[in-house]
């Protein structure tokens, strides 16, 4: 995941990723649901990492996180 990152943001075309959200609502009480947001959650970091901008759309509104 972390070469797909690095090789997508050294494209010259704007690179637009979209992804859900997973850490901010309750702990999963099964372990594939705990899984899939660890995973998620990982890699949203390692994109956001590399990212220029990060944004948080709420409700249609977007929130910039970096940039």
């Amino acid at each position: 995941l972390e070469k797909l990152a690095e090789i997508s943001f050294r494209v010259t075309a704007q690179v637009i990723i979209v992804s859900n959200e997973v850490g901010m609502g309750l702990i999963p009480d099964n372990t594939l649901g705990r899984v899939y947001r660890d995973i998620l959650g990982r890699a949203n970091s390692i994109i956001a990492d590399k990212a220029d901008e990060v944004f948080l759309m709420v409700s249609g509104i977007p929130l910039k996180i970096k940039g």
